[in-house]
């Protein structure tokens, strides 16, 4: 009992730490951002075994200078446009495809994870980028004369929230078909299924009654979350099963570490970013 209020407390804390953060104003979204992703690198690394300094250090300086990078651009756009600034070019491709490749590595080439290098280069290209991203998702409007922010981040958050909770309960009442039984043994088919119906119900919600103040239709990020989140939990259980770790942490109490609840929200991120690059500049 002890321990499932702890639980509970620590859960309504952290949710509340997100609404707040996502939802208040720019600054808070990228103190919020950073502050994840930071705490999901040195994670990481714990999970990973990187130990040399120097290459923690050269990591760690180039997330700030990530952040830096992106967060500047989010305050310009929130100082002069309705949405960040979305240009169909290379430059705005890096994100996706250098994630895309960090999945490869963590699936296919696990072996890169045994040199400090590839530890450090994986911690930026797979934790920090779609952390710097997420502030890209945003869009902005006038709400009683003042600047305001709207709630995409946030409602990624709550998709999540959606797809995991329906795609663990489908999955315990009729789940009978593993999902990846070689990584994950709790995942079954029904409740992947089970959370795609549920999440999509979620994305029409949200896009009925917000959806003319935010960015893109949120049924089709509805199914990019549900179908991509699941992905999130398996790559982070692929690389504690590779280093044979079972928490990222215990940092957040009864919860485990701060990668553990947001290894979802990775994954999906540069997906979603990706889709708006395609309808904003198409």
């Amino acid at each position: 009992m002890k321990n499932l209020a702890i639980r509970a407390f620590s859960g309504l804390i952290y949710a509340l730490i997100i609404f707040f953060g996502t939802t208040i104003h720019p600054k808070g979204l990228i103190v919020l951002m950073m502050v994840f992703g930071l705490f999901c690198l040195y994670e990481f690394f714990k999970i990973t075994n990187l130990k040399n300094k120097l290459y923690q250090l050269g990591a760690l300086v180039a997330a700030l200078i990530v952040f830096g990078y992106y967060g500047k651009e989010f305050l310009e756009a929130f100082e002069t446009s309705n949405h960040y600034y979305f240009h169909l070019r290379s430059l705005y491709f890096i994100i996706p495809v250098l994630f895309t490749f960090s999945i490869y590595v963590i699936f296919k080439s696990t072996n890169e994870l045994l040199n400090d290098f590839g530890k450090a280069t994986l911690g930026l290209t797979y934790i920090i980028a779609p952390f710097a991203v997420a502030l890209t998702l945003p869009s902005f409007d006038y709400h009683l004369g003042e600047k305001a922010m709207h709630y995409e981040v946030f409602f990624v958050f709550l998709l999540l929230w959606c797809s995991d909770t329906f795609a663990y309960l489908t999955g315990n009442l009729i789940g009978k078909h593993k999902l990846a039984p070689k990584i994950s043994g709790a995942k079954t088919w029904e409740g992947f299924f089970g959370g795609i119906i549920f999440t999509l119900l979620a994305g029409f919600f949200i896009q009925k009654y917000f959806g003319e103040n935010l960015h893109g239709n949120w049924m089709v990020i509805g199914l990019i979350v549900a179908a991509l989140g699941p992905l999130g939990d398996l790559t982070e259980s692929k690389l504690k099963r590779f280093f044979n770790v079972k928490d990222s942490s215990n940092l957040i109490p009864g919860h485990g570490g701060f990668l553990d609840r947001l290894d979802s929200f990775i994954f999906v991120v540069p997906f979603v970013y990706l889709y708006y690059l395609f309808i904003y500049t198409l």
